[in-house]
């Protein structure tokens, strides 16, 4: 019965793997038997799922050399003050 409890390290990693379709069904029962007792790990995996589609649904922009000078600009004037 031990073999199917993981530690918090592990479920992370399953977490993560499971966000791009990458376990197999044992590896997806022993996440979802950890996440049943750890809310930590269940909170983990709420905001990191959250954070993946947060950066997937923004819409990239590239800056131009002069727009990026000018944002050093004004930080180093921020940070002057």
């Amino acid at each position: 019965m031990g073999r199917f409890f993981i530690s918090c390290d592990e479920a992370s990693i399953l977490s993560t793997r499971d966000q791009y379709n990458d376990l197999s069904p044992k590896e997806k029962f022993r996440q979802k038997l950890h996440h049943g007792h750890c809310l930590g790990c269940r909170s983990f995996d709420k905001k990191s799922r959250l954070f993946s589609r947060t950066m997937n649904s923004l819409g990239w922009i590239k800056l131009s050399k002069s727009q990026k000078k000018a944002i050093k600009q004004k930080l180093q004037e921020a940070m002057k003050k």
